[in-house]
């Protein structure tokens, strides 16, 4: 997972982002499929994420989706939003400063 750091992200390019979006996307979502539960699952990804330096805030939530991203109130700079559902996950990389 350390591909995906926050440092990773930040030194990369528009595209670089992009790849690294797409592709963290698809190991979260293959990931999310074999957890028994959803939001248990949820919050392993979004510590895991954290711990590699990602700034997350959950802003939205229900029972088949939760919304993670950089804090707006307090911002650290841009970061990834991930939106988690029961079918998958999307990640995207937002420019919020």
């Amino acid at each position: 997972m350390e591909r995906f750091s926050r440092a990773n992200f930040d030194c990369n390019d528009d595209e670089g982002r992009v790849a690294l979006s797409m592709e963290l996307t698809a190991v979260l979502s293959e990931r999310l499929k074999s957890m028994p539960d959803f939001h248990q699952g949820v919050r392993q990804f979004v510590s895991e994420l954290r711990s590699l330096g990602h700034d997350l805030w959950s802003f939205d939530d229900s029972d088949e989706m939760e919304v993670w991203g950089p804090d707006y109130q307090n911002p650290s700079g841009p970061g990834i939003v991930v939106t988690f559902r029961t079918d998958g996950v999307e990640v995207e990389y937002s420019k919020m400063k």
